[in-house]
């Protein structure tokens, strides 16, 4: 399935230009599922799911088949994060994620961050340190941000982009730990 870098880019604009919270994170779901749908073997399990004792929440979960045009190196179910502020996602919701993950048996999850995440990638610090620290635990989270999704043409350029984060996420804990 085909994506227009157009539309998500008008989306994207629309999504900053909402003022209330609420509004902007259903309107940056609704837009993650349109991109999920275009990459092979995922099925939309669901969304604002609560944990029944109401302390978690997941933005959406997918059902991952893991064709290998798909998401195959990703885990199934797939838990996707968003966050929709016009600023960096800070380090304490990095680290809240990656536990959710954990506490899930979840070996790796995606966080949508329209704006990045605090830090430096070179040095990790700030999120960027709970993302390599994630890792020593099994866990990681890959980060995909709104100019990654400006450049999405199709599901296969999200895979693409998933698996370059990986790599990345993968050298850059090896690097930063000897």
């Amino acid at each position: 399935m085909t994506l227009d870098p157009d539309w998500i880019a008008a989306e994207l604009k629309a999504i900053a230009e909402t003022p209330e919270a609420q509004p902007k994170g259903a309107r940056l779901e609704a837009l993650m599922r349109t991109i999920f749908e275009a990459v092979p073997g995922l099925v939309f399990e669901g969304s604002n799911i609560k944990n029944s004792y109401g302390t978690e929440e997941i933005d959406i979960l997918y059902w991952n088949e893991a064709p290998r045009d798909g998401l195959h190196f990703l885990d199934c179910p797939l838990i996707v994060e968003c966050k929709s502020s016009g600023h960096p996602v800070p380090g304490r919701d990095v680290r809240y994620f990656a536990t959710l993950l954990k506490d899930k048996s979840r070996r790796n999850g995606i966080l949508i961050a329209l704006n990045g995440v605090t830090g430096d990638k070179d040095f990790p610090s700030a999120a960027f340190f709970h993302l390599t620290a994630a890792m020593i635990d099994g866990v990681t989270v890959l980060v995909i941000t709104g100019d990654d999704l400006r450049k999405l043409t199709s599901g296969n350029d999200l895979v693409r982009a998933l698996r370059v984060a990986m790599t990345e996420m993968v050298k850059r804990q090896v690097l930063s730990s000897g």
